[in-house]
């Protein structure tokens, strides 16, 4: 199964104290073990998927003149179109045949 953090690579970092509520730092071990990196690593990921995922905020920074960093920049490009699941595909064609037993079955339908 993919993960949603890729591997670690290495980057110039700065250094902060932060306090997280005690469940949440012990998931965040448990997700580092899991990913064999380190909490400024996972922490740092996490902050720019949701950088990039907010799009209220990267309005928000546009309308402040607020250059957007290289991670955030992704943000704007429009994603790829959805494609339909396995289960919608099967939805679908179950539609199509209603609609076509229904037809077959109706006097008043003329092909």
């Amino acid at each position: 199964m993919a993960t949603f953090i890729p591997k670690q690579t290495r980057k110039e970092r700065d250094q902060i104290t932060i306090r997280l509520d005690r469940d949440v730092l012990q998931t965040l071990e448990h997700y580092c073990r899991y990913l064999d990196s380190g909490r400024d690593y996972v922490i740092n990921q996490c902050l720019t998927f949701i950088f990039r995922k907010d799009k209220a905020f990267t309005m928000w920074l546009a309308q402040q003149e607020i250059p957007s960093s290289p991670a955030i920049a992704v943000a704007t490009e429009e994603p790829p179109p959805k494609t339909p699941s396995r289960k919608e595909k099967n939805g679908a064609v179950q539609g199509q045949l209603a609609i076509q037993e229904r037809y077959q079955n109706d006097p008043t339908y003329r092909r």
